[in-house]
């Protein structure tokens, strides 16, 4: 585990202290602590996102130490700690239907996704509800419109990258984000039938959008696809909790030093990342 959350503060590479990482080999020799400094960029690890608003994308550079091969499968989780998904309004803040394809109207969508329902210009938030809105995090900084907005802008997931070697070139470790989420979760979720122009982003993934809207350049995502998102939405019991990111079902994760780049979101300081 290595919390990452003060990453940003550092523009060149420092080796954590002791209370941010933690590991377990049988190897009882303790390995080189890890590093970590943050980068600007202007591109989104992720490839399927474009930068049209250009955004200048902060990049957390992680490096650590496996001291002895890993054995697959290899799952990389993510823990936050002081995140309540469990809250009574947050909870079944969703519409099923809209998330299964079905072109659902502001009216019925009201009862499960209120305030997250339409945008200012009185398009339907596709998808609709505090849930998802929570899963990305814009850059610019709002102002909250009512208490009931609470969980609008407290978190969301930074995205991580495949690790790469530090001490042997061209040597990489791929990670799987398809077989994560649950397959009566998966079941759920379908493509939108919401023509284009009658939707828009929700508020905080509206800046990786031009000017905060869908167009056919950048349409609405295929949430069927989206299996990060249908674990997110797949809420936690607990305030503290982690959850899978991707896996390596196949290959072994050998003994060396690794390096794995994260794109930052905008987060609340009292939430810590892992």
């Amino acid at each position: 585990m290595i919390n990452y959350t003060t990453c940003e503060k550092y523009t060149d590479p420092i080796y954590l202290d002791s209370t941010l990482y933690r590991s377990r080999f049988s190897n009882d020799t303790a390995p080189e602590p890890p590093t970590f400094y943050y980068k600007n960029t202007d591109s989104f690890l992720d490839s399927s996102w474009g930068n049209p608003n250009n955004l200048t994308i902060k990049r957390c550079v992680i490096d650590f130490t496996v001291p002895e091969t890993m054995q697959g499968p290899v799952i990389m989780y993510y823990r936050l700690t002081g995140f309540y998904q469990n809250r009574k309004q947050y909870i079944s803040n969703y519409d099923i239907s809209q998330l299964g394809g079905q072109a659902v109207d502001q009216s019925s969508l009201k009862s499960n996704c209120d305030p997250l329902v339409t945008s200012s210009t009185n398009l339907i938030y596709y998808p609709c509800g505090l849930i998802a809105n929570s899963m990305f995090n814009g850059r610019k900084e709002r102002k909250k419109e009512s208490i009931k907005l609470i969980y609008t802008e407290k978190i969301s997931l930074d995205t991580a990258s495949d690790l790469t070697s530090v001490t042997t070139a061209a040597t990489s470790y791929a990670f799987d984000r398809s077989n994560i989420a649950w397959p009566s979760d998966k079941q759920k979720y379908k493509p939108t039938t919401y023509p284009t122009s009658a939707i828009a982003p929700p508020m905080n993934w509206a800046d990786r959008y031009p000017n905060g809207t869908y167009t056919q350049e950048y349409p609405p995502p295929d949430v069927s696809t989206m299996e990060r998102l249908m674990v997110w939405m797949h809420v936690a019991a607990l305030p503290d909790f982690r959850k899978i990111w991707a896996r390596n079902n196949n290959e072994n994760l050998n003994a060396d030093r690794w390096r794995i780049n994260i794109d930052l979101s905008k987060q609340e300081t009292n939430l810590k990342s892992r």
